[in-house]
């Protein structure tokens, strides 16, 4: 068990670990807490159904007082959903983006085409694009904040892509006050199917809050 100094004493005494999925409110800081580490990932973006369907949803913005992890974008079939931003920690990195579909193409026969896999967060856990042949993207894993895979198209037209990941963030609060307002971002919708051989995207991971007090 850690030994950590306050006011002049050694104690013992575990940390305090809260978890947030889903929501928001305020979180209070335990009495005689020295320090914080919170960590945050933005929700990730739902994948993209293929061509003659829609987008996925966007990922929602996490955040804990100051800190930000911005959700993953989805976009169309042709362009792979965009990585969200992070701001107000020690350690900032953005969401993966994932990368485009193709059009696939034959003179004779059928075609079929897989989608993309969605953007990878710091948690990882990213929905794995549909394989060729018709079915719908898989879903990201849950509270990763990585994006949905994209869906499959039986078609030569573009298979779907994956949704982007939320921004990560991480800090040390050496100096606590007393509430922190938080809030967690949902994943974003997959995107729904479309009427001509397209497959629908897989969700994207809600995003997560993990907050460590130290005494």
């Amino acid at each position: 068990m850690p030994l950590t100094k306050v006011q002049g004493a050694m104690i013992t005494s575990a940390p305090a670990v809260t978890v947030y999925t889903s929501g928001s409110g305020t979180y209070t800081v335990p009495a005689n807490c020295s320090y914080l580490t919170v960590e945050l990932v933005g929700g990730g973006a739902g994948g993209s159904a293929s061509s003659n369907g829609t987008n996925g949803g966007a990922g929602g913005n996490t955040t804990f007082g100051s800190l930000f992890g911005t959700g993953g974008t989805s976009l169309s079939p042709t362009t792979g959903g965009t990585g969200g931003a992070a701001s107000g920690g020690d350690v900032n990195i953005a969401g993966g983006s994932a990368s485009g579909s193709y059009q696939a193409y034959t003179t004779s026969g059928p075609s079929y085409t897989g989608g993309s896999n969605g953007g990878v967060s710091f948690f990882g856990g990213a929905g794995k694009g549909a394989a060729p042949g018709g079915s719908a993207g898989g879903a990201a894993a849950t509270n990763s904040g990585s994006g949905g895979g994209g869906g499959a198209q039986n078609t030569t037209a573009y298979a779907g892509t994956g949704g982007g990941a939320g921004g990560y963030v991480r800090k040390l609060i050496t100096s606590p006050t007393a509430t922190y307002s938080y809030a967690v971002g949902a994943g974003g919708s997959g995107g729904a199917a479309g009427v001509t051989d397209s497959f629908a995207g897989g969700a994207g991971g809600a995003g997560i809050i993990i907050v460590t007090a130290f005494f």
